[in-house]
């Protein structure tokens, strides 16, 4: 049975303002750069069903019922909350280790 990855809009939008804050922030100094990493955590997103899912924390479960994590680079875990039910997993929100929200996943 095929699985579904579906993305809010509010991610989707996240997503691609993060490769114009990258480059501004200098963590790449090209966009085409920032541009490929982003596509990675899309990959990655989309590779969510055969990902290890973690059960999100009480304190986040605003965000999603599970979790998966995504290493970004040396220093940043990306964090891709979601809903799943059957073969539909409906990705809700995305942040990463950098977050006041990692701070209940950081423990696990």
């Amino acid at each position: 049975m095929t699985k579904i990855v579906l993305i809010k809009a509010e991610v989707i939008l996240f997503l691609d303002e993060l490769v114009t804050l990258l480059v501004e922030k200098e963590y790449f100094s090209f966009p085409k750069n920032a541009e490929i990493y982003v596509n990675k955590l899309y990959d990655a997103i989309y590779d969510l069903p055969s990902l290890k899912h973690y059960e999100t924390p009480q304190e986040l479960i605003r965000y999603g019922k599970y979790y998966v994590k995504i290493k970004g680079s040396k220093q940043t875990m990306w964090y891709v909350f979601f809903d799943k039910m059957d073969n539909r997993y409906l990705v809700e929100f995305i942040t990463n280790n950098h977050s006041p929200q990692s701070e209940y996943l950081n423990k696990l």
